[in-house]
Formats: structure tokens, C-alpha cells, sequence
């Protein structure tokens, strides 16, 4: 057990500040409540495992600790979306949806081009948690069989990939 102290409980409230307290739940592992409670300073005392997941990210922020700029890394795309509508998709839906956000305007128009070529009859969806070109492009998928779906979903993440790493490339 580690005794949450006054630096430690400053030091949690500024690393969600810069990550935001969803952020920080999702990198260390701990539930957002949890996190909160030792911000707040309502739980006293940390347990060694959840210490352990939490102490490599609050590090930077620990005063005595090394004055080294704290290294975030640099997100590529959007954060997580959480809604309902999205936790009920496939796999397959999900990483299409988040390969499509990694491709520039050209490259989404073109992709919704081709698709809406391929699937004649693929009406878009009408999800509330998804942008118009994203109930497009959903709509068309799924009105494919399970082997052109396939190409499509390899083919849209060599592209995503490709833009990814050249972002990567502008950022150092």
C-alpha cells in the first residue's frame, strides 16, 4: 500500500490535466472513479498493483522527480469515441472507422467514390455517432459480401498506414 501524499495527489491532478482524466484511465489501466477518488484525496492509500500501473505516467509530474519536460506522445487521429451505437459494431466496423479517419479529405471522397461504385444498393447508415461521409462509407460496407468486404478493409488500411507513417515522419 502507498499513502497518497500532497505531492502525489498534485502531481495525479496535473497529469489529468494534460491527459485528461479518460486519457489517464485508459494509459495506466484504472478505472476513471478510482482515479478521481485518489485526486480528491477520499481514498488515502494506493494498492502496490494499481501504484504500479499508475506511477509510470505520473513520474514526470512528481516534484523531486527529474526536471525533464514530460514526454506525451503525440496522438495521430482522433481519441477513443465511446457511444453505445459504436461498442455494438463488429471489429471489422470499428477499424474501418478508424482507418478512415486517418486518410485526408481526397482520399476519404475517393474511397466513398469507389465504394459507392462496388455497392450499388448500400444505403447509408443512420448512426447518431457517426459523420455523414462515415454513415456513408458504413452503409456501403456492409451491403458488400464478406470476401469484398475483406479487400476493401486491407486496402483502406495500406493507405491508412502509409499516411499514418508519413505523419510520423513530419512530427521528428
Amino acid at each position: 500500500m502507498k499513502k497518497i501524499s500532497d505531492d502525489i495527489a498534485y502531481a495525479l491532478d496535473k497529469c489529468a490535466e494534460a491527459l485528461s482524466i479518460n486519457e489517464l484511465s485508459r494509459v495506466t489501466g484504472v478505472r476513471i472513479e478510482l482515479l478521481r477518488r485518489f485526486i480528491t484525496r477520499k481514498t488515502r492509500s494506493v494498492r502496490g498493483e494499481t501504484w504500479d500501473k499508475i506511477y509510470p505516467v505520473l513520474r514526470p509530474y512528481l516534484a523531486g522527480s527529474e526536471p525533464t519536460q514530460a514526454k506525451i506522445p503525440v496522438r495521430i487521429g482522433r481519441a477513443y469515441r465511446r457511444h453505445s451505437e459504436l461498442i455494438e459494431m463488429f471489429s471489422d466496423q470499428k477499424i474501418l472507422l478508424d482507418a478512415f479517419d486517418m486518410l485526408d479529405d481526397e482520399q476519404k471522397n475517393a474511397f466513398l467514390t469507389e465504394l459507392a461504385e462496388k455497392a450499388e444498393n448500400g444505403r447509408p447508415t443512420v448512426s447518431s455517432a457517426l459523420t455523414p461521409a462515415e454513415n456513408q462509407l458504413m452503409g456501403g460496407f456492409l451491403a458488400l459480401d464478406d470476401e469484398a468486404r475483406s479487400a476493401l478493409l486491407a486496402r483502406i488500411l495500406e493507405v491508412a498506414t502509409a499516411e499514418v507513417r508519413n505523419r510520423r515522419t513530419q512530427l521528428f
